[in-house]
């Protein structure tokens, strides 16, 4: 008897102790694998360009100051086969360099400087290099989680650099593949999927003839997705939407990106800035979404405490 309470005791000591030194991306990761449907998750897109670059180091600390839960970052693969933090495939809008990122090795791209803000020819280059994904890991690691775009195009390799650096739970992978696709692609990690340490979220168009055929073969799998990123142009039809609703409580969550008409039926970040919280972030709420892309952080973030949706601990 007191072996067993000796087992346990120390058993619950582990588990404090475990639970005492989790760090922020810890804490959210367990928020995003749990059953509360009231948390309402914000992503910063691009991180924080309003002050910043656009996937500067400065703008991913931004997004975790700012109380973000994730920070959407591009990646761009290098001459040398590296990834890089840039949204486009050339250098011209966010540097100050010229021509393709795939004509340029790693450390030609390090010695150029990002535009401010997000860019332009007209943009003034600031003193912020280009960040290699492997340096944004190390900036996010315990801090944020990392919902990698442009992942469709060089999947493998993405694959294999984020588990080289153990963000495994820390990334959310995104696309429009079907769970063959994926299968396929990610070879043995797939098992990482059906078990959860990695989280790949499927991207569906919910407008688009095959959206619903599309939904159900995610549905179907051994485990059914973490959240679903949901995009459309307009409010109907959205079947897909609608059956997710239905299982607010306990089935996958609802990613919804506020940033431009054509993604959200209207209901932008815009439409929030200028007065009309519920008609733009309450709208997603609404119709059940628990995860929310936003240009506009400080206002959408600012209203989810108001309705005390955004408290992680």
């Amino acid at each position: 008897m007191k072996k067993i309470m000796l087992s346990l005791v120390c058993a619950a000591l582990a588990f404090g102790a475990s639970a005492e030194g989790a760090t922020r991306a810890d804490k959210i990761r367990a928020k995003l694998d749990g059953n509360d449907r009231n948390y309402v998750f914000v992503t910063m897109h691009r991180g924080d360009w309003r002050h910043y670059p656009e996937n500067s180091r400065d703008a991913i600390i931004g997004a975790i100051n700012h109380g973000a839960d994730v920070v959407e970052l591009d990646v761009c693969r290098t001459k040398d086969g590296r990834f890089v933090l840039l949204h486009d495939r050339k250098l011209d809008r966010v540097t100050e360099g010229k021509g393709k990122v795939a004509d340029h090795t790693l450390a030609e791209i390090k010695k150029l400087h990002l535009r401010e803000n997000q860019g332009g020819k007209n943009a003034k280059v600031t003193k912020y290099e280009v960040l290699s994904l492997e340096e944004a890991f190390d900036i996010a690691r315990g801090k944020i989680l990392i919902n990698i775009d442009k992942f469709r195009f060089w999947p493998t390799e993405i694959l294999e650099c984020v588990k080289r650096n153990n963000m495994e739970k820390y990334v959310i992978l995104k696309g429009e593949m079907s769970p063959a696709q994926v299968k396929e692609t990610f070879g043995k990690s797939w098992d990482d999927v059906m078990n959860g340490t990695l989280c790949f979220m499927p991207i569906i168009w919910i407008n688009r003839e095959g959206a619903m055929e599309k939904f159900n073969d995610w549905q179907t799998q051994a485990r059914k997705p973490i959240a679903y990123e949901l995009c459309f142009k307009a409010e109907k039809p959205i079947d897909v939407l609608e059956s997710l609703a239905k299982d607010k409580a306990t089935g996958p969550r609802i990613w919804i990106n506020t940033l431009w008409d054509s993604l959200c039926a209207g209901h932008t970040d815009e439409r929030g800035h200028g007065g009309d919280a519920k008609g733009s972030w309450g709208w997603c709420l609404d119709k059940g979404a628990t995860m929310i892309q936003t240009d506009r952080p400080a206002d959408c973030i600012k209203y989810l405490e108001s309705i005390g949706r955004h408290t992680l601990e």
